[in-house]
């Protein structure tokens, strides 16, 4: 059975405001033996960030494509914290899972959640204008008006809102400067996709070991919807995500992120919940 490959690393870098900025010094730090492999690998990266109005850091899963990679929706019945969700689900490791799309006060999904070529929910008009789909076993983030489903269409969430595409940000200027913990869904130029989110310490209520609990500042402090769209745009050698297509998902109370490997482990604890979840995991099936 060829082996396959896990890369976990810790990268902290200065993420500065201006325009345009110069390139950090990176200063990385190998926490674990990188195996490179044939296929897959995921990676894990804590940024710190300093920009206008915030100063937190940025956490990001990334998966490089490979055949062994595997994305999907996890829908659940009602609002629950992501770690609950995924433990249902049992994923195999290394994986990684966010927070997905946003909920009404109903407490079900306000926008498209399908699974295992399934709809669950339906796309809804206030569900937001973006679509992240798994078409072939080919990740996309489309507009809502262009999706279509079909056979080939096994995953799909519907989320507020589209943040990034070709390589730009699509907030324009009149958009809100309100403050939040954030979290997206990427995909690079090389059909890499990364989870991803951002949080200003304030909004820490509790932190030991691999787990950071979030707080009610969560929907207070961070960054404005164009700094997170900025920051997931701006090349990883800048201190950014590299994004050429990104998708905002539910973040702010619901702010939500776990990773596993046989050999680490990382949680951001919600202060709230989520109503679905995207995981993707790299394993030998």
């Amino acid at each position: 059975m060829p082996r396959r490959s896990f890369a976990l690393c810790l990268l902290l870098a200065a993420c500065e405001p201006s325009a345009p900025p110069p390139t950090p010094a990176v200063d990385e730090t190998e926490i674990e033996e990188t195996v490179h492999a044939e296929q897959a690998e995921m990676t894990l990266s804590v940024r710190e960030v300093s920009q206008d109005g915030w100063s937190g850091r940025l956490v990001v899963a990334s998966f490089t494509d490979g055949r062994d990679r595997h994305i999907r929706v996890l829908p659940s019945d009602a609002p629950q914290p992501l770690q609950q969700i995924v433990a249902a689900d049992d994923p195999s490791q290394p994986f990684a899972a966010i927070d997905g799309g946003f909920y009404d006060r109903d407490q079900s999904p306000m926008g498209l959640v399908r699974t295992g070529g399934r709809d669950v929910h339906p796309v809804g008009d206030r569900g937001g204008s973006g679509v992240f789909l798994l078409e072939g076993g080919t990740p996309r983030i489309v507009h809502v008006d262009a999706y279509r489903s079909g056979p080939r269409v096994s995953e799909a969430l519907q989320s507020i809102d589209r943040l990034v595409d070709g390589g730009e940000s699509v907030i324009g200027p009149g958009a809100s400067d309100r403050r939040a913990a954030r979290s997206a869904v990427a995909i690079d130029a090389d059909g890499g996709v990364h989870l991803a989110v951002a949080f200003d310490e304030r909004a820490v209520a509790a932190e030991a070991d691999a787990r950071i609990e979030m707080g009610g500042d969560a929907t207070r402090t961070g960054p404005t919807i164009a700094q997170w769209a900025e920051l997931l745009r701006r090349p990883a050698a800048r201190g950014g995500v590299g994004a050429r297509q990104a998708l905002g998902l539910d973040g702010g109370l619901s702010t939500s992120l776990v990773v596993k490997s046989e050999a680490r482990s990382l949680s951001i604890v919600p202060y709230n919940a989520t109503i679905n979840a995207l995981v993707v995991s790299v394993n030998e099936e």
